[in-house]
């Protein structure tokens, strides 16, 4: 059996409601409840979803008769824990978890907690109910290979989680603060991202489409690597409270200025041959993120309220022109051939620390 459940509330606290599905093993609906539950908390809706959930685990005709039996069931909390446990495993495999036990020094229960952000806020069951729809009409190493797309998301988002989230990692708090503006920035993404960057979406989006994979969803797939970084995007927009999409366009145009997506590439074709070196690439693509965050926040808050973005990067580089010379002269030697060494990116993370200390 599989079981579906969630929980919202608007406003938080607002109006809120909960449902679960369960279905068996083909697919097929074995049952589905929903319920308004009047004003209560994205917490309190979450809990109430899941423990109807819990119910519809149990035959049907003992959900009356025996409901309180089944609330106070003295495996609720395993069964529950199961439920969560099962997803995370049946989507980003078995060894998730102690993987980023290993990254971030965080428990089990915060990378359960981060993983059911992420899947919130871009709503990914939509995601995979849309490719498991292919079944039987595209190929299936297709559809695993679009399936894997979304794990790379799942595993840059849920990182920032751990490392940028609250301590609690509340999920009601953060799909509240971040869901609306990962909403947005994921179905405005064509309006934000630079002409390159679409043109990369394209072409990656193409063998889908030549597979028969539908155009939308396709270039939906394809773009998600633009989204690894929009836990910094959506929060540096309500820090500054500017519009998602006028934020994510500085942000853009700033990795494109400074080439920072083009050295996150070069990393990962990096052979790394030991655990360590590769911890050290993961480590160096995180901080190249953080160097082209920095340097967002700094554009913003020198340049006032422009929505022009380039206009914004020419006058915050006008105010720093020594720095930026004598990055721009680095990048230009780092790029004259090819960057296939480590010590070449830890080099350039460092120079692009010392622009953003300027």
């Amino acid at each position: 059996i599989q079981i579906f459940c969630d929980g919202a509330a608007r406003g938080n606290p607002g109006p809120a409601g909960a449902g679960a599905v369960l279905q068996s093993e083909d697919g097929t609906v074995i049952a589905r409840v929903g319920r308004y539950l009047g004003r209560a908390t994205n917490n309190v809706a979450e809990y109430t979803a899941l423990v109807k959930a819990l119910v519809n685990y149990f035959p049907k005709p003992l959900h009356v008769k025996y409901r309180p039996g089944i609330d106070k069931h003295q495996l609720r909390r395993e069964i529950i824990a199961t439920y969560l446990t099962n997803s995370l495993v049946n989507r980003v495999g078995a060894t998730f978890v102690t993987e980023f036990m290993e990254k971030t020094g965080r428990g089990p229960a915060d990378i359960a907690r981060a993983y059911a952000i992420t899947l919130r806020v871009f709503r990914l069951r939509e995601f995979w109910d849309a490719i498991e729809a292919l079944d039987n009409r595209v190929p299936a190493r297709v559809q695993i290979t679009m399936l894997k797309d979304i794990n790379h998301l799942i595993e840059w988002v849920t990182l920032w989680f751990l490392r940028n989230g609250r301590a609690s990692l509340d999920i009601g708090e953060h799909v509240a603060e971040f869901g609306a503006g990962m909403e947005t920035l994921s179905r405005d993404l064509d309006q934000t991202l630079p002409a390159h960057y679409l043109d990369d979406v394209k072409k990656r989006a193409k063998p889908y489409i030549e597979e028969g994979v539908p155009k939308n969803l396709a270039l939906l797939i394809a773009g998600l690597v633009n989204l690894y970084s929009s836990g910094d995007i959506v929060r540096l927009a309500n820090q500054h409270k500017r519009p998602v999409a006028d934020v994510a366009r500085l942000y853009f145009a700033i990795g494109t200025r400074f080439r920072m997506g083009r050295l996150r590439a070069a990393s990962n074709m990096l052979e790394a041959e030991s655990h360590w070196q590769k911890l050290a690439v993961a480590a160096l693509i995180e901080e190249n993120y953080g160097h082209q965050l920095a340097l967002a926040s700094q554009v913003l808050a020198c340049t006032g309220r422009t929505s022009d973005e380039q206009k914004a990067i020419d006058a915050w580089i006008k105010k720093n022109r020594v720095t930026v010379d004598r990055a721009d002269a680095f990048l230009e030697e780092l790029w004259s051939g090819e960057v296939n060494d480590l010590s070449m990116i830890a080099v350039a993370s460092r120079k692009f620390r010392a622009l953003t200390d300027s």
